[in-house]
């Protein structure tokens, strides 16, 4: 749930990202912190300033230096397009702010290591439905940074993927099931080889 900061006896009724230049103006007797909802339901609008992904970057940046390495992780702000894009190890990703501090993320649909940042900022997107467009930025940028870390355990053995969450079993279970699959897959294209008296390709050989 997303946190905001608003004055009580404001009467442009705006609320803030915790940090925001406006945040800090507001005295401390007439300051309360609430949910992004709740302030909404009371009548307040979000900052012009904070809300957009260039304010976040500005006031936040502490935490995105806090978090750069993380499985890789490098942030760009494009200001022209208000997007930060984040790359990681295995993937690139893109985070754009909406109206009323609202934020949406995107996933690269081919990430390719081997491309520069301005390149992969330029690919197709595909909108990565399961954070919720009332998550904070910087809740979305720990999702990317665990979703990115599980990524390449899959890479290297499913099995080690932790499992305390709901959310961290709903991932195992369907690297379980991807792995399932390509092991019928190998097998399947085993016995085609076998069965036409050729050699297996080696990429059939290992079923473990």
């Amino acid at each position: 749930m997303m946190k905001v900061m608003l004055s009580t006896t404001s009467r442009s009724k705006v609320f803030h990202l915790g940090g925001c230049p406006y945040d800090k103006r507001i005295r401390y007797i007439n300051r309360e912190e609430v949910s992004r909802a709740e302030a909404i339901h009371m009548g307040y609008r979000a900052c012009k300033f904070c809300s957009t992904m260039r304010g976040y970057h500005h006031i936040d940046s502490r935490y995105l230096k806090q978090n750069t390495g993380k499985c890789g992780a490098q942030f760009t702000l494009a200001a022209d397009t208000d997007t930060l894009y984040i790359r990681t190890d295995v993937g690139f990703w893109k985070i754009f702010a909406k109206p009323g501090m609202q934020y949406r993320l995107y996933h690269l649909n081919k990430f390719d290591g081997a491309k520069s940042t301005e390149e992969m900022m330029h690919g197709k997107y595909h909108h990565q439905k399961d954070v919720k467009p009332t998550a904070s930025p910087g809740s979305i940028i720990q999702y990317i940074i665990k979703h990115d870390e599980a990524k390449k355990i899959i890479a290297d053995d499913y099995r080690k993927l932790p499992q305390n969450t709901r959310r961290e079993k709903k991932y195992y279970q369907i690297a379980r099931n991807r792995n399932e699959r390509q092991k019928r897959r190998q097998l399947y294209g085993l016995l085609d080889c076998i069965s036409r008296g050729e050699t297996p390709a080696s990429k059939w050989v290992s079923i473990s």
